[in-house]
């Protein structure tokens, strides 16, 4: 329904209808009661002491809006400005404008919104220089979000997916912090995403489908293009700043808080990262909002509905994300998927599943436009997936993970798409066509990486056999199409 229409939210209402239709055996009222209880459950339950808000879930909420207006304030009070003044005087050439878009991109990994939405703006002057193309600075501003987002656990992301695996995970497994931390290690996909950028920028690889599309303008991104006020540079770097360190502070010590200890691992295990991201969130506004006094004519009132206005897709689609996933979970899709594959597959078949799990993931996400949609869905397939199949559950939800963030990146209609697109000015076709080769390369030896881990069980000997691929790739590519396409249009 997504191909087809284009559109996340109906399709994603039409797949919650079906399983409330299917649980229910299609009687209308009780549908109709269970759709909204599963909607209502998002925000509060009633519980054995009475009406229960759903605390972590609102704090995730509450932080999304934060980012937002955060954002759009840093805009306002002239720190982007302030960065494109400097950058202007010190920056030369194309590797180094794209080298200092990469790095910003790494430094704001809360949140893929937010650093599509900040970083998309330092990109203005080199755009304007000459330094690079609009293509190329979408490319790097879009492999920096969802992939660093999904390695750091810090983030919006890393709250979200700790939140479904300490849903799924069975009772006597470690803390679901801990889990994403052991995944990390083996999301092929987002290390060699960023590997790539790397490889790009330093040898200046320009694909001939790169050298044919240069600056392909977008008429929507350049009739809400707005000039950027300029002010003092501390506005962008001390409130991120601020809201990396409170985060990180505040993971401590709710988890020494929690656990009564001193060892990092059950710290960890214990910490609270919902409450945590949105007290981080909190003080990095207040900070924002105290800096910004000093600037004249700031209209808060604008910056907070313009705030809250971009972050408003990000909640829709996450309350139904989780609304489909407990759909999905009490369909018990995940158990008859396993009984079905023990059924039908040898144990030799099912030491395969993290390449499975990668390109179904992939798929969805790439169909839907979401990673977060795909992650609902698919981990806890995956972790049933692994416990019934005797498969190692962190491999499974590693390729769950990878393969949700290669379709999210490479989908037309994935919001960090459009937003990478619209921030750096070029159309969103351009954008897409694009970037999928270079992402196509980091999919494919992923999806190798995979498939020695599944003979191997060795995440050293999958990294080190992929890797040696990946690189031999980029370094043939560099011999054919290395050149400086920035400096050849200037």
């Amino acid at each position: 329904m997504v191909l087809w229409t284009k559109k996340i939210i109906p399709s994603l209402l039409v797949g919650i209808v079906l399983g409330g239709a299917i649980i229910h055996r299609g009687d209308f009222w009780e549908i109709l009661g269970y759709i909204y209880h599963k909607f209502s459950s998002v925000f509060y339950t009633f519980g054995e002491q009475g009406f229960e808000l759903n605390w972590e879930k609102l704090y995730i909420f509450l932080f999304l809006i934060f980012l937002g207006i955060l954002s759009e304030m840093i805009i306002r009070s002239g720190g982007i400005g302030a960065f494109v003044q400097w950058a202007r005087g010190k920056i030369k050439d194309t590797r180094s404008s794209e080298i200092v878009v990469f790095i910003a991109g790494v430094i704001i990994f809360i949140d893929d919104y937010f650093n599509a939405l900040t970083v998309g703006q330092i990109t203005q002057p080199f755009n304007h220089l000459n330094y690079s193309s609009k293509e190329r600075f979408a490319y790097i501003v879009d492999s920096t979000s969802a992939p660093i987002c999904i390695i750091i656990p810090f983030s919006s992301w890393g709250a979200y997916i700790v939140g479904l695996l300490s849903e799924s995970l069975p009772p006597n497994t470690s803390g679901a912090l801990l889990v994403l931390l052991e995944c990390t290690l083996s999301n092929f996909y987002a290390w060699f995403a960023l590997l790539g950028v790397i490889l790009t920028i330093w040898w200046q690889i320009n694909l001939p489908v790169m050298q044919k599309n240069f600056n392909v303008g977008s008429a929507s991104a350049s009739q809400h293009q707005e000039e950027i006020p300029s002010g003092s540079i501390s506005m962008l770097f001390v409130p991120i700043l601020v809201l990396i360190v409170s985060i990180i502070f505040m993971i401590f010590y709710t988890g020494c808080k929690s656990s009564q200890s001193s060892e990092i691992l059950k710290i960890l295990d214990a910490t609270d990262t919902y409450y945590s991201l949105f007290v981080g969130g909190i003080v990095a506004l207040a900070v924002a909002f105290v800096m910004s006094l000093r600037i004249k004519n700031l209209n808060y009132a604008q910056i907070c509905l313009r705030g809250v206005k971009s972050m408003c897709p990000a909640i829709v689609i996450l309350i139904f994300a989780a609304v489909i996933g407990s759909v999905i979970k009490d369909l018990k899709t995940g158990e008859q998927l396993a009984f079905v594959a023990k059924e039908f597959l040898s144990q030799e078949s099912l030491k395969l599943l993290p390449i499975f799990l990668f390109c179904i993931s992939a798929f969805i996400a790439f169909a839907t436009g979401t990673s977060w949609g795909c992650f609902a869905i698919m981990i806890p397939i995956a972790i049933e997936f692994s416990l019934q199949g005797g498969t190692n559950s962190i491999f499974a939800i590693s390729a769950v993970l990878a393969g949700a963030v290669y379709g999210d990146h490479t989908s037309p209609m994935s919001d960090t798409t459009i937003l990478s697109s619209v921030g750096t000015g070029c159309s969103l076709q351009s954008h897409f066509i694009t970037q999928l080769p270079y992402a196509g390369i980091s999919a494919g030896c992923a999806l190798l990486g995979f498939m020695m881990l599944s003979f191997t069980q060795s995440v050293a000997l999958a990294f080190l056999g992929s890797g040696i691929v990946f690189l031999g790739i980029f370094y043939a590519l560099k011999q054919r199409f290395s050149q400086d396409l920035g400096n050849i249009k200037a």
